[in-house]
């Protein structure tokens, strides 16, 4: 396969996005300006080793609701050995007239977008982002974003205090918590993540086994 495609396959965690609503709930959205830098990083400035032209557009009414959509086909060329490639043909569009609850009003956004959109659909033909599209990545977005989530939801001060309850079967104090926490962590309770409250849980769980041999 074309080094080219697998070196711009693979996109960086902080650069995808998972949909929560929508017709396209669950699958991932992919950051343009991510897509314009591994471009960039593959071929060259934009203009000089790629570049694109908007070669068609048109507007549709949406009778029904009383919206339009602006839809746009865009031609993507690459260059090598100072030769532009054959057009790779993207189609993107967005919403031009947009009806919600406040009423009718237009979107001034609504032409980058849908060329945006063209361009990454352009882009994907050369291999921008397919492990995305492949489904590679999917695992470790869902995962990645759960582990946030529940980072989010954690409170140092909960397990803080499940680290106390347990701690005086063992008979240690408090102060000999706090203690370790700040030999081991120098921080405030507050600051600990999961995995250091997990830790010192672990610590105060095993004190009494590890001083009985003293």
């Amino acid at each position: 396969m074309d080094t080219r495609y697998t070196a711009v396959a693979t996109v960086p965690q902080s650069a995808i996005k998972e949909i929560t609503a929508g017709k396209l709930k669950g699958k991932f959205d992919i950051n343009p300006q991510w897509r314009w830098e591994v471009m960039t990083e593959t071929y060259g400035l934009c203009g000089e080793g790629w570049r694109f032209e908007v070669v068609d557009s048109h507007i549709q009414p949406v009778e029904a609701t009383g919206e339009s959509m602006l839809f746009v086909k865009v031609a993507l060329f690459v260059k090598k050995d100072n030769v532009w490639s054959a057009p790779v043909y993207g189609y993107g569009g967005d919403f031009l007239i947009v009806k919600d609850k406040n009423g009718i009003h237009g979107n001034d956004e609504a032409y980058k977008m849908a060329v945006t959109d063209a361009l990454g659909t352009a882009a994907k033909m050369i291999g921008v982002g397919a492990d995305i599209y492949r489904g590679l990545q999917d695992t470790k977005v869902v995962a990645a974003a759960e582990r946030e989530a529940k980072e989010k939801a954690f409170d140092p001060l909960v397990a803080y205090q499940t680290v106390i309850d347990m701690a005086k079967h063992n008979n240690i104090t408090k102060q000999q918590i706090d203690d370790y926490i700040k030999a081991n962590y120098k921080k405030d309770v507050k600051s600990l993540t999961r995995d250091e409250l997990k830790a010192v849980y672990t610590w105060a769980g095993s004190y009494e086994v590890v001083n009985k041999g003293d």
